[in-house]
């Protein structure tokens, strides 16, 4: 089998991609060509091509003679993105309920203890990316190509807000107990209680932003 590696345009993107979660790039920031060259030791090409890829993903807007500048959601992309995401989430852990194999549920318990771990220790990178792998591992547990392929590019947009709400001690506890909620659900396969918790966490974190 051959092995394939990400080219330079992909691991820029994917790096700037972390930027932009994690707030370093803020809604509404041009971005700087040359400062992000220098930091990240690559030249213009990668870059503008970096820049096409996150385009494409929703998360930058590219303007002639002016570059690219990192998306800000309005509320009402929040409100309709949220909408979606809670059905969309909805069924992949309904489904995922009725067709995950064992292994596959064995991974989700795995990567929940992950997350429950990074919350202990206050580690949010630890934290942010196995509850985000929770999530994603769900997706694909549904075995529901047409929904996964809707649910990655609606989740690429709004991870900035999901990691930002983290910032929020009392945010951040609410999401880990709706996470123990479904997740806990799910390794049972009850489905109707998994969707039901996982739509109301879903629900309660576009309010949450909605009020910012």
């Amino acid at each position: 089998m051959a092995i394939h590696h990400p080219t330079l345009p992909a691991v820029v993107a994917d790096r700037l991609r972390q930027l932009i979660v994690d707030g370093t790039l803020r809604p509404g920031t041009w971005l700087n060509e040359r400062d992000l060259c220098d930091m990240l030791k690559v030249s213009r090409t990668p870059l503008r091509e970096a820049y096409r890829i996150l385009a494409s993903d929703g998360l930058l807007s590219i303007q002639p003679k002016r570059g690219a500048m990192v998306i800000e959601l309005s509320h009402e992309d929040i409100e309709n993105i949220f909408d979606v995401l809670s059905v969309l989430e909805g069924l992949a852990i309904r489904q995922a309920a009725q067709r995950a194999s064992d292994a596959e549920l064995a991974h989700i318990a795995q990567l929940h203890r992950r997350m429950l771990d990074g919350y202990e220790s206050r580690n949010i990178g630890a934290y942010f990316e196995a509850s985000m792998g929770t999530h994603i591992a769900i997706s694909r547990a549904a075995h529901n190509p047409a929904l996964v392929a809707s649910y990655d590019r609606l989740n690429l947009q709004v991870q900035a807000l999901r990691y930002k709400s983290n910032l929020d001690p009392d945010e951040w506890a609410s999401g880990v107990s709706d996470h123990e909620g479904f997740v806990q659900a799910l390794l049972v396969r009850d489905g109707e209680r998994a969707e039901k918790l996982i739509r109301e966490h879903l629900r309660g974190k576009k309010a949450y932003h909605l009020r910012q």
